[in-house]
């Protein structure tokens, strides 16, 4: 690392690898274009991901200006911010639970990865989360309890070592 970088330690939920197949299956409704295009416009309370924030209408974005694990050499960048979180790849950090505990609107910026960020929103009464099935289309989620369970019975509770 150079010197201007420093290393944080970051309390968070770890997707274990062996499970990482598990979330490829969507939690909610797949919407794909039958055209092939992409799907535009759908109405949710929260987006999770860049193309799916910049593409539908939410009250809550949430990006990390990557998508596919490639920075996005375009439109936006940390000052549009309404909160900026730390949440290291494949993780969910206590940083962003915190945050997204108390967002009810605005844009969620993310040094590290959003990937894993939908799932602290099913928490949250009465919410509909839109997020990014690669290659396929949206997948919209509505909170519920349960299925957050579900996922976090996968993750494992950690202290991750991350570079900024």
């Amino acid at each position: 690392m150079s010197k201007s970088s420093s290393t944080l330690r970051v309390p968070s939920l770890s997707l274990i690898h062996d499970f990482r197949q598990d979330l490829w299956i969507p939690l909610g409704t797949l919407y794909v274009n039958p055209d092939k295009g992409p799907v535009l416009n759908l109405s949710v309370d929260v987006t999770v991901g860049d193309i799916v924030s910049e593409r539908h209408i939410s009250d809550v974005k949430v990006v990390d200006f990557k998508t596919k694990r490639t920075t996005m050499g375009y439109r936006g960048d940390f000052s549009e911010c309404n909160y900026l979180i730390i949440n290291p790849p494949g993780s969910i950090s206590l940083h962003s639970f915190t945050i997204i505990n108390s967002t009810e609107r605005g844009a969620i910026c993310v040094m590290g990865e959003e990937d894993l960020l939908t799932i602290p929103f099913l928490l949250k009464p009465g919410e509909k989360i839109a997020y990014g099935q690669p290659d396929t289309g949206v997948v919209v989620v509505e909170s519920s309890t349960e299925t957050a369970i579900k996922v976090f019975k996968i993750l494992k509770a950690t202290v991750i070592q991350y570079g900024i």
